[in-house]
């Protein structure tokens, strides 16, 4: 069996700010969707979402809007592994 690796929060917030970021503005917001895009269990998920809405990483709970924070977060976190790829190392 293969085993799966784990992902820390910083790679689960980067997961799901990139998802949200990526989404067309007029198409409406499935939560199960976002689930299986970024393969968090349900009961996780509503918890990271309240604490990016706690960080200030997205507006509300319910439109999942980024707010300019979540953006620079996702652009800070593109660069750091943008870095790491370029020195030979990977984040997964």
């Amino acid at each position: 069996m293969k085993k799966i690796r784990r992902r820390d929060k910083m790679k689960i917030y980067g997961d799901l700010l990139r998802e949200l970021h990526h989404r067309p503005k007029d198409e409406k917001i499935v939560i199960t969707q976002i689930q299986r895009k970024t393969n968090v269990p349900f009961d996780r998920l509503k918890a990271y979402l309240q604490e990016l809405l706690d960080l200030g990483l997205i507006e509300d709970d319910t439109s999942l809007i980024l707010s300019e924070k979540g953006k620079q977060y996702l652009r800070e976190y593109e660069k750091v592994l943008d870095f790491m790829s370029r020195m030979g190392l990977y984040y997964r």
